[in-house]
């Protein structure tokens, strides 16, 4: 949801700054096929199996796709900085608590059969951070939304993750196509 907002304010401040939506089939995004798989992976996982059956399988192979989707485009300007931080920090908290992203006990009051579910250990791949949460600061910290209502939880990687998000979609609404590319060197 947050990758989804940020997304969205990049394209839009994109647009603001003279950007153009027609410039984003120009921009070459190599891989892009790679964080759908991600994000397919783990949603399946969390329909299919079990909560918490295979986390740290599916984490390695979730993150490996991100983490090859990142490498393809690493001589890209700024964004895969900010995507490599904000994957790492979620790929190491995660790793290192069984497969399961550690969500700040604070945070889950209010939020009512979530809470329970987290306490339970029914959410896939999340759990409610305890005494033996190893690395709970990068774990989910940020309450989304208010606290008798909360849309959701982020940690310090979905906010890194979220801002190179942001900046590859700001770039793509600035990509230059071809012709424009051809145009400028005809001109120097």
């Amino acid at each position: 949801m947050i990758l989804l907002v940020f997304a969205l304010l990049g394209l839009l401040l994109g647009l603001l700054t003279g950007g153009s939506l027609s410039k984003v089939s120009h921009y070459s995004l190599y891989g892009a096929l790679l964080p759908i798989a991600a994000f397919l992976l783990k949603a399946g996982a969390a329909r299919f199996l079990v909560p918490q059956t295979g986390a740290v399988i599916v984490c390695l192979i979730q993150y490996s796709l991100l983490f090859l989707f990142i490498l393809l485009n690493h001589r890209r300007p700024v964004w895969p900085l900010f995507a490599f931080t904000g994957t790492l920090l979620n790929f190491l908290v995660i790793v290192f608590n069984g497969g399961c992203m550690p969500v700040a006990a604070a945070l889950a009051s209010g939020a009512g059969e979530r809470l329970t579910q987290l306490a339970e250990g029914r959410v896939y791949a999340y759990c409610l951070a305890d005494a033996s949460t190893r690395l709970p600061f990068l774990g989910d910290v940020i309450r989304i939304g208010p606290a008798g209502m909360p849309l959701g939880f982020a940690s310090v990687g979905d906010i890194m993750l979220s801002l190179g998000v942001a900046i590859l979609c700001w770039q793509m609404t600035k990509a230059v196509s071809g012709a424009e590319k051809n145009e400028s060197k005809a001109r120097t």
